[in-house]
């Protein structure tokens, strides 16, 4: 599919803020923002909340909603830079949301996410974080940006996030390439930023905007082969983290039916139909060469180079999921400024507990800066 240059039409409460023609790659869509009366009681204070209505996705017909949550740095302070946080999974909820387990070496609360994000807004960085549900209508997107249909499966709803990054650039910070935007997820969080700095040019020079300047990606990303992923028998590769553990690239027909199939035919179920590609290959063999395309290493970009990106990969040395050996994947393919870290204690869901999200806080404040 070869991209157009579509108008991005921006409105704020129903007001129009500006166009802006995006550069082709694989195309963003278009979106149109509304103030919402409030943001969620818990987590960080004093942000200002959106529903933001994105349509135009190439593959993907439908019009999507998600909320996003804007922190300004405290006391009225120019924002130093901006970072972007998405969670694991579906992505429905904010970063900094209350979960489980809890570890009051965080905070009163026990809220790891929160910590994360606080800490890196304190240094003087503008936050946005998304939530891929609809605030009024949280069932109708079970699997949160992964609700499909799409033609290319999460590649092509990879699309969602990469027009809200561009939307909250282009509003916060007027398209200025003076200072840096950031981004960091988990798990499939980290797929999204992948796909949105591979196919959506958000790590190339010639993409629509924003160029973003470092991407920590923990526990992940897992959509990096969905071709070894979907296979009845995955390759096992032996990781950095934890050290020489072995560990299958495979997702499992569970996994496949959660969050993999749905992308392509909308449908999360819990049993096998002819609709499922991944969970139909990993059962009865083949080898589907749309896999390959729609992965974040795919046959159009084999070694993602992204000369203004730095990528820092960082896995918990108590994760044994396919997120781990799959991330390598990526990780090994980037032929641009890269690093990799190795939490000790830290499970997958790393941003919930105090050692992750430190590690995360940390990176995000000392290597979110302009290369």
């Amino acid at each position: 599919m070869q991209p157009t240059k579509p108008i991005l039409t921006l409105l704020l409460c129903g007001v129009p803020l500006l166009g802006y023609a995006a550069f082709p790659q694989d195309q963003i869509g278009t979106a149109t923002l509304t103030k919402l009366s409030s943001c969620p009681a818990n987590g960080l204070a004093n942000g200002t909340c959106y529903k933001v209505s994105i349509s135009n996705c190439p593959g993907s017909t439908q019009t999507f909603t998600a909320a996003i949550k804007v922190n300004p740095p405290p006391n009225g302070q120019q924002p130093v830079g901006a970072v972007f946080y998405s969670t694991g999974g579906a992505g429905r909820s904010y970063y900094d949301s209350p979960s489980a387990p809890r570890d009051t070496r965080c905070n009163a609360q026990g809220n790891c996410g929160l910590l994360a994000v606080q800490t890196v807004n304190e240094a003087g960085f503008e936050t946005v974080q998304t939530a891929f549900s609809d605030p009024s209508h949280s069932s109708s997107e079970p699997v949160g940006w992964l609700t499909g249909p799409a033609t290319d499966g999460p590649r092509a709803l990879a699309c969602r996030y990469a027009t809200i990054v561009h939307v909250f650039w282009t509003i916060l910070f007027a398209g200025n390439t003076t200072v840096p935007v950031c981004a960091t997820g988990n798990s499939a969080g980290s797929a999204v930023i992948a796909y949105s700095l591979t196919q959506y040019g958000m790590g190339s020079l010639s993409g629509p905007g924003p160029l973003l300047s470092m991407v920590e990606a923990t526990s992940g990303p897992p959509m990096a082969r969905l071709d070894r992923g979907c296979q009845k028998v995955p390759p096992k590769v032996t990781v950095t983290c934890p050290s020489g553990r072995v560990l299958s690239e495979g997702y499992g027909v569970g996994t496949a039916l959660q969050f993999i199939d749905p992308a392509y035919d909308g449908d999360q179920e819990n049993t096998l139909d002819v609709a499922d590609p991944c969970a139909q290959q990993i059962k009865n063999g083949g080898n589907q060469t749309l896999f390959l395309h729609d992965s974040v290493v795919s046959d159009d970009f084999p070694a993602p180079n992204y000369p203004k990106t730095f990528v820092n990969v960082v896995f918990g040395d108590q994760d044994q999921s396919v997120a781990v050996p799959q991330g390598l994947e990526w990780y090994n393919a980037i032929t641009s400024s890269k690093a990799q870290a190795c939490v000790t204690g830290a499970p997958h869901e790393m941003p919930r507990t105090y050692a992750g999200a430190t590690q995360i806080a940390s990176d995000l404040t000392n290597f979110c800066k302009l290369q």
